[in-house]
């Protein structure tokens, strides 16, 4: 009698897992034309950023000019600034950083509030949203 659906699935997703826990622990290479499933030492996010389309330009042109993609750009002009934070070469979020020419400014964060509607109280999760400075 053939192996129904459910066994053969059950039968293929334990095979996959014990070959990705044997790739995981280095016994066994990554089939060809697929990654290893090892974990980053720093694993990265997504993270969305709006930025006007004027200054998009000119980030555009600072990229092609130093030869990276723009998203590069500024991943690493962020990471370069909380670095800088961190080393204490800036005491506080807020302060400006001395302007360098073709560099975005990163202006100060602006953080929603959330209001019950009609009463005023702030309601998480609920109700309108107003943006504040």
């Amino acid at each position: 009698m053939s192996e129904s659906v459910r066994d053969m699935l059950v039968r293929e997703a334990a095979e996959a897992k014990a070959r990705a826990d044997a790739e995981e622990r280095g016994e066994i290479a990554p089939a060809p034309g697929q990654r290893g499933r090892r974990r980053a030492e720093d694993p990265s996010q997504v993270y969305a950023v709006r930025i006007p389309v004027s200054r998009l330009r000119r980030l555009r042109e600072v990229a092609t000019d130093l030869g990276i993609q723009p998203s590069a750009l500024i991943r690493q002009w962020v990471i370069e600034r909380l670095d800088a934070l961190d080393a204490g070469g800036i005491s506080h979020l807020d302060e400006a950083m001395p302007p360098v020419p073709g560099e975005l400014k990163l202006g100060p964060r602006r953080v929603p509030v959330v209001y019950e509607s009609g009463s005023g109280r702030v309601r998480p999760g609920s109700g309108r949203v107003r943006r504040r400075a």
